[in-house]
């Protein structure tokens, strides 16, 4: 007689926690770091979104997202050095972290579920390694220490929590849609899981109608850039 096993469907994977609503999204960024907004990373999304429109017929297959992408990562790091966080890289992936070290955010694109609040979580569109895998393993780590418990967890500073930029052009749609989310899985080179996930909305590609916003400080801004060797500890 063949034995029956019973496995567990990815159907009954815990979900993420998602705050949608636009207040609520903006009051948990506050609680993350003061410095962040929505209009923050809007803004580095419409500038990703300005590389993805400069390529032409002419450039490579993968231009457009390759250049999205590049400028998105820039414009990030740009306007948060702006207020003194610390611009740094491991093994070549880039990273922006809070003055404090207590926050980390990295840009990376994500599949069709993104930016949605949906029947499924997003994940990663392209396969990560080794750099990805580490923080991933040490967000869970936090999270299940988080849960354990919360006021040690708060007395606890030594860790960086890694959030992603998580955004996706939908060539449909014609636009782009984007989150702040916490990855705490990971498996087969691809985001897995994700404690928490903030959707911070969609912008249309219409060059025509969107702006950069000029916020710019009076004096040149100082940007901090630290050795790519940078860890988390």
């Amino acid at each position: 007689m063949r034995k029956l096993e019973l496995t567990l469907s990815n159907d009954l994977a815990r979900r993420a926690t998602i705050i949608d609503d636009p207040a609520h999204v903006e009051a948990r960024l506050q609680e993350l770091h003061p410095d962040l907004k929505t209009i923050l990373f809007r803004d580095a999304i419409i500038g990703g979104l300005g590389g993805r429109n400069e390529t032409t017929r002419a450039s490579a297959p993968t231009a457009a997202g390759v250049q999205q992408w590049l400028k998105t990562v820039e414009d990030l790091r740009t306007l948060l050095a702006t207020v003194k966080w610390h611009i740094h890289e491991q093994r070549n992936c880039p990273f922006i972290s809070s003055p404090d070290r207590a926050i980390s955010i990295v840009a990376m694109t994500g599949n069709g579920e993104t930016g949605k609040n949906g029947f499924e979580d997003p994940t990663n569109q392209a396969e990560k390694g080794a750099v990805a895998e580490n923080f991933v393993q040490k967000n869970n780590q936090l999270e299940l220490f988080n849960r354990e418990s919360i006021k040690l967890a708060k007395e606890n500073q030594k860790e960086t929590q890694v959030w992603a930029l998580l955004y996706h052009y939908d060539k449909t749609l014609n636009e782009v849609r984007f989150e702040l989310s916490l990855p705490t899985g990971f498996d087969k080179k691809k985001i897995t899981e994700w404690g928490e996930r903030l959707i911070l909305g969609s912008i249309p590609n219409n060059p025509m109608d969107f702006t950069i916003r000029k916020d710019e400080p009076n004096a040149p801004a100082t940007v901090e850039v630290e050795p790519k060797t940078g860890t988390f500890e």
